[in-house]
């Protein structure tokens, strides 16, 4: 998965660097035409002479101008069919765009004769493709175009120079034209393009880095604190957001389940039977709590504590909670009535109370965990549903905290004295 996602990546980058060249190629374009129609730009006795250049200029500008649009929309094409270009493409690609300024550079020297175009300001042009050659994400590729770039280059140098009259170089006008202003203007604009282009292509690598070491960074510590318990909404949440695991106070909805008559369903059969059988009522529940938006905290062999509210804060905890409760209740009626597991009931107890959740551990092994008085009523709580005969018993917190959303058949159970409270405990019976 992660090399394909990296080669999506590098398509959608190879798009937005081809984005770029169209506008530099329009750019370019804007700059020759803006030469040619201000004349105060070039001196006027070097005007005809690099008017006569400026044709062959613009039809070199133009083809570079329509190869990167078609390159453009057929990488749009690969990239809405999730699909990579042959691996060859890129380096086929870049040297057709390195070869563009050598075109340009061969194309005036035709007109102006000699060398005159090496002293002009296309040699800079070979830096714009160079700069963003860096949005490959590749450095063998930059290498590639680096030496594809210099070697045409000394080519054509070596070639004009062996075409010039050594003796009417003397007589060129290549001193007045580094005396003309249009020489500093165009090279002005390319290297301010250029600038540009480089600021470009750092703050494009420096925000994938970052946003690729922060995402492994935040993903990684969720998943060491959290491991399989994090559901994915709860771990996207989490990503999203700053939590400081060191330990905070949390308004929570903590949730006991215990499975009645345990150690009768165990004792009728073997180790590898009850694990099966446990799996097979856990496996479809704990998606049940994820969905709700809750985490299972601990698994308590005929049961497990459940945490709505943590890490992710949740102002409906609750009603998440008495949700999930009702859903987890029917999935062990509807298994045992498909016979899919023996015959099975629950109890399950909610209540609602401040909590410091955190980490808590050494340095070699961690775990996430929830501590306060919310955690020990809820679980007496649940020890009540024997009593009562009850499924779902949640305190007066849970129901106060349900509001208008608060069942009409809730039942109330009235003060009940619970083992290790000093003070006895108003509770409701919801299923």
């Amino acid at each position: 998965m992660v090399s394909a996602a990296m080669q999506r990546e590098q398509l959608r980058s190879e798009r937005q660097r081809v984005s770029v060249l169209i506008g530099v190629m329009a750019f370019l374009w804007l700059v020759l035409v803006t030469l040619w129609r201000i004349p105060s730009f070039i001196r006027e006795d070097l005007r005809p002479q690099l008017l006569e250049a400026f044709g062959p200029l613009v039809a070199v500008t133009v083809a570079a101008l329509v190869y990167e649009i078609g390159v453009f929309l057929w990488l749009g094409r690969l990239q809405g069919a999730d699909r990579s270009p042959p691996p060859a493409f890129r380096y086929v690609n870049a040297l057709v765009e390195i070869s563009f300024p050598t075109a340009a550079i061969a194309a005036g020297a035709v007109v102006l004769g000699g060398f005159t175009m090496l002293a002009g300001a296309t040699p800079f042009v070979y830096f714009l493709f160079l700069g963003l050659t860096a949005l490959n994400l590749d450095y063998r590729l930059c290498v590639f175009a680096g030496a594809v770039a210099g070697l045409e280059l000394v080519t054509m140098s070596s070639v004009l120079f062996a075409m010039s009259d050594a003796s009417a170089t003397s007589k060129a006008s290549v001193l007045a034209m580094l005396h003309s202003p249009h020489q500093y203007l165009s090279r002005g604009a390319f290297l301010l393009t250029g600038g540009a282009i480089a600021g470009l292509v750092s703050v494009q690598i420096r925000r994938q880095i970052s946003v690729a070491l922060r995402t492994l960074e935040e993903r990684d510590r969720a998943i060491s604190i959290f491991g399989q318990h994090v559901s994915p909404q709860v771990a996207e949440l989490l990503l999203k957001q700053s939590v400081d695991f060191a330990g905070e106070e949390r308004n929570v909805c903590v949730m006991f389940l215990d499975i009645r008559d345990f150690s009768r369903i165990a004792g009728d059969r073997s180790p590898a039977e009850v694990v099966d059988y446990l799996n097979a009522l856990f496996g479809p529940m704990i998606p049940l709590v994820s969905e709700h938006r809750g985490i299972i905290n601990k698994f308590l062999g005929d049961g497990f504590m459940a945490v709505f509210g943590a890490p992710v804060d949740d102002p409906e905890s609750c009603c998440h909670a008495v949700a999930a409760a009702h859903a987890l209740l029917d999935v062990a009626e509807r298994l045992s009535r498909e016979k899919r597991i023996p015959p099975t009931r629950l109890g399950i107890g909610l209540h609602l109370g401040l909590a410091i959740t955190g980490n808590v551990g050494g340095e070699e092994r961690k775990e996430y965990t929830v501590i306060g008085d919310v955690v020990n009523l809820s679980s007496r709580v649940e020890q009540a549903t024997k009593m009562f005969g009850a499924r779902l018993l949640v305190t007066e917190a849970v129901l106060d905290a349900l509001g208008e959303r608060r069942p009409a058949e809730a039942q109330d159970l009235g003060p009940v004295e619970l083992k290790g409270q000093t003070r006895a405990v108003r509770l409701f019976k919801l299923a």
